[in-house]
C-alpha cells in the first residue's frame, strides 16, 4: 500500500471513465472498482465529463467533472485523455485506473475489441482515424502500464496479437452478475402466470435472445432465421422474444418475410428481466461478437439453459463442463441444438447445473478478485 501523503491522510486513486450511468457495464465496474478500493484504504477520485455525482458518493467516491470537447471526432477523446493526465500531473494519485480513454502507468481496463469487432460484424477493417480506435491504438501502444484488464480471452487473444502484448500484461477479469436479483427461485416465481401475459401459450416453448441494445452486433437477424427454421421442425409449437433497446423494424420485416411475425414477442429494455429469463425455455446469444455478455451469465444464474455463439466471451465459463452449449454461427445447427434440448428433458436437468456454476462468478466472488487484484499493483507484483 503507497504510504499516505502530507496533503490527505489517505493515498489517491483516481478512475477515468468518460461517463458514469447507473445503467452501463463499464459505469458498474467503474463503482465496483471504487468501492474496493475504499475498502483498501485509498481516498477515491471519478474523473469524467458526465455523469450524476449521487451515483458517485453510494460507493464513497468524489465525482469531478472534466471539461468536454464540443466537437464529434477521434481529438474528443484525446482530449479527454489530456484532461485526465493534467489533473494527476497536479494531484498526483498512487493510483490511476483507466477505462480505455486515457493512459496509465498502472491499469487499464478495456470493455471491446473495435477492430475484431468492425471485422466481426461488418467483414472489414475500421477507418483510418476512427475514433475509438484511434484512442485504443494510442492508449495500448504506448507500453507504460503494468496491466490490461479484459472481459474474456477472447479479447486477451486479440489485444496480444494486434498490439504485441504479452501474457503477464494481461489480466482477464470476467464481469459478474447481481445474485440477489438472479436466482432461479425469483426467475420462476409465477412462471405460468408471466409467460400467460406474455401470450405463450401452456404447451408452447419460449426461446428468447435478450439483450441491451446494438441488434446488428447481437445478430438478431441471424436469431430470426434460426426461428424460421425451428418453426419449419417444431410447427405452431414455438415463440420467441427479443428484449432489447433498438430498431426492431428491419428483423420485425425480415420474420414477416418468414411468415413467422405472430411467432415474435418484441420488448425493449427491462429492469425486471430476471422474469424474462425465468420465462424461456432457452436462452440464445448468436452473436457475431460479444466481448463478455452478461447476458448470458444472468440467464444461467436464473436456472435457464443457454446456447451461446464461439464469439461470446461468457462462453469461456461453460466451455469445459458444456461444450455441446457453445456453436458456430450456422443456422441450421442452432435449429437443431435447440429443437434437441425441447425434445427430451435435457433443459430441466442443465438449468440447476448452470445456475451452480453461475455462483462462482457473482458479483461478490468476482469483486474479492477485483481487491486482490488492486491490492497486487499497490504491492508491485
Amino acid at each position: 500500500m503507497p504510504s499516505p501523503t502530507l496533503s490527505h491522510p489517505l493515498p489517491l486513486a483516481v478512475i477515468a471513465i468518460r461517463q458514469i450511468a447507473k445503467s452501463t457495464g463499464a459505469s458498474r465496474n467503474a463503482f465496483e472498482q471504487a468501492a474496493a478500493l475504499k475498502e483498501l484504504g485509498y481516498r477515491v477520485v471519478i474523473l469524467a465529463e458526465r455523469g450524476k455525482p449521487a451515483l458517485t458518493k453510494q460507493t464513497g467516491a468524489e465525482f469531478i467533472r472534466l471539461r468536454r470537447w464540443p466537437f464529434k471526432g477521434p481529438f474528443r477523446r484525446f482530449w479527454f485523455n489530456r484532461r485526465v493526465q493534467s489533473w494527476c500531473k497536479r494531484h498526483r494519485p498512487a493510483l490511476l485506473v483507466s477505462h480505455g480513454d486515457a493512459e496509465s502507468r498502472d491499469v487499464i481496463y478495456m470493455h471491446n475489441c473495435v477492430h475484431l469487432a468492425s471485422q466481426r460484424i461488418h467483414g472489414k477493417a475500421l477507418p483510418k482515424g476512427h475514433e475509438v480506435a484511434a484512442i485504443h491504438d494510442h492508449v495500448l501502444s504506448q507500453g507504460r502500464f503494468q496491466r490490461i484488464a479484459v472481459n474474456s480471452r477472447m479479447m486477451a487473444d486479440d489485444f496480444k496479437r494486434r498490439y504485441g502484448l504479452a501474457d503477464h500484461q494481461l489480466e482477464v477479469s470476467y464481469p459478474g452478475y447481481d445474485p440477489v436479483q438472479f436466482t432461479p427461485i425469483k426467475a420462476r416465481a409465477e412462471r405460468d402466470t408471466f409467460r400467460e401475459t406474455l401470450g405463450v401459450g401452456q404447451h408452447e416453448f419460449l426461446i428468447g435472445l435478450i439483450t441491451s441494445g446494438n441488434f446488428k452486433k447481437r445478430n438478431v437477424a441471424g436469431f430470426v432465421e434460426i426461428a424460421g427454421l425451428l418453426s419449419q421442425r417444431l410447427p405452431n409449437q414455438c415463440r420467441f422474444l427479443v428484449i432489447g433497446k433498438d430498431d426492431a423494424t428491419p428483423y420485425r420485416q425480415q420474420a414477416e418475410k418468414l411468415g413467422i411475425s405472430d411467432r415474435f414477442i418484441w420488448h425493449s429494455t427491462v429492469s425486471d428481466v430476471e422474469h424474462f429469463y425465468g420465462a424461456l425455455d432457452v436462452f440464445t446469444l448468436p452473436a457475431h461478437i460479444e466481448e463478455f455478455g452478461r447476458v448470458a451469465l444472468e440467464a444461467m444464474a436464473c436456472g435457464t439453459p443457454v446456447l451461446l455463439s464461439t464469439w461470446v466471451g461468457a462462453a469461456e465459463l461453460i466451455e469445459k463442463e458444456f461444450p455441446d452449449l457453445i456453436l458456430e454461427n450456422n443456422s441450421n445447427a442452432w435449429a437443431l441444438r435447440i429443437a434437441e434440448l425441447l425434445a427430451n428433458d435435457e433443459q430441466e436437468e442443465l438449468g440447476p447445473r448452470l445456475a451452480e456454476l453461475a455462483t462462482h462468478y457473482s458479483h461478490q466472488e468476482q469483486y474479492k478478485k477485483l481487491k486482490a487484484s488492486f491490492q497486487s499493483l499497490a504491492d508491485g507484483s
